[in-house]
């Protein structure tokens, strides 16, 4: 992709995905890359579904891109439905235990996906599950879901420990910066023990 990183970030209202993809685009500047992003968030104070993309590299032109090397998800469905987007060979890094469930679900209308990882396997994609929950409760804040997953998926995209630093220190409040720079390390952790086993 001419070296370009694109990063879809899917969620529901009220998850961050807006900080998330803030923080993801104040980290590759820090890096001295160029910056574009998008954001979709027609129904985000409903709950309704929320994406952004990041896109990275020396020169972008664009903020959109129909594919993705990385998606990160804080809720599963989220995941499934990024999950066409994802280049062969590209990571869905996804919150492996939050179900939050649609309007058709509840009423009975259709069903939740299942088998996630059989339909990732299908398009030739990893998968790096986190419990995004535990690790934002053990930060400090049931909030930082969205942070805990950055930390995740910081291990598959390549940018320096002080350039993630930079990035939630220009994007992040002051007031919740250290519980987010907690989240961030145990994403990290989790992921690298995931990784590893």
């Amino acid at each position: 992709m001419n070296g370009i990183t694109t990063v879809a970030l899917a969620g529901v209202g009220g998850q961050g995905i807006l900080l998330a993809a803030a923080v993801l685009a104040e980290t590759a500047a820090a890096a001295g890359l160029d910056v574009k992003a998008s954001e979709v968030k027609g129904m985000a104070q409903r709950g309704g579904s929320v994406r952004s993309t990041v896109r990275f590299g020396a020169q972008v032109w664009s903020p959109v891109s129909p594919h993705a090397d990385v998606v990160i998800a804080t809720e599963e469905l989220e995941g499934y439905r990024a999950l066409e987007t994802i280049v062969p060979g590209g990571t869905l890094v996804f919150a492996a235990t939050t179900h939050i469930l649609p309007g058709g679900v509840l009423r009975g209308e259709e069903e939740y996906p299942g088998d996630l990882a059989a339909f990732a396997a299908g398009r030739e994609v990893r998968l790096l599950p986190v419990d995004a929950e535990l690790l934002a409760h053990e930060a400090g804040s049931a909030r930082a879901v969205n942070i805990a997953l950055l930390g995740a998926a910081s291990t598959v995209l390549s940018f320096s420990v002080e350039a993630w630093r930079a990035g939630l220190a220009a994007a992040v409040p002051a007031k919740i910066l250290a519980v987010n720079e907690r989240a961030f390390a145990l994403g990290r952790d989790a992921a690298q023990q995931e990784v590893a086993s």
